[in-house]
């Protein structure tokens, strides 16, 4: 019995993929839709802020916020409306609901409620929350996909 010897040759050499020169107009769509998006993230979440920030800001001045009543409630369900329509783009209608809801709770032609007394403070600290919880859930999210 007897072994061959003879080294077998390789059959095709692998050659790399041949490769497309970059289109310009192709890598400028694509740099613009990316800074779209961060624009638009960035928008949102500076809309979550700032009603935040005036739904602290009526939660401790209480009955004293009289004179900006309609500015406080303007704020706030401005930064509603931008995260409601933010939820229905995404596909999260429950978050939308929510949001509706803050919406005709701070509606400023039509107000549903006044913020004398102490029961309009826990409203308002109680609205406060869908906002931290929006800011907290893209954090993780963030954070998760990193």
């Amino acid at each position: 019995m007897s072994t061959s010897g003879a080294v077998q040759e390789a059959r095709e050499v692998w050659q790399p993929p041949i490769s497309k020169p970059l289109d310009e107009t192709v890598w400028q769509a694509w740099v613009a839709k990316g800074r779209a998006r961060r624009n638009r993230a960035a928008r949102l979440t500076a809309a979550k802020w700032v009603s935040l920030a005036g739904l602290v800001v009526v939660a401790g001045l209480g009955s004293r916020v009289g004179p900006y009543d309609v500015a406080a409630r303007f704020v706030v369900a401005a930064g509603a409306i931008v995260v409601m329509f933010d939820a229905i783009r995404a596909g999260h209608f429950a978050i939308a609901a929510v949001f509706a809801a803050l919406t005709l709770l701070y509606n400023p032609l039509a107000p549903v409620f006044s913020f004398s007394g102490d029961w309009p403070r826990a409203v308002v600290a109680a609205s406060a929350i869908p906002f931290v919880a929006s800011l907290t859930a893209r954090n993780l999210r963030k954070e998760r996909n990193a």
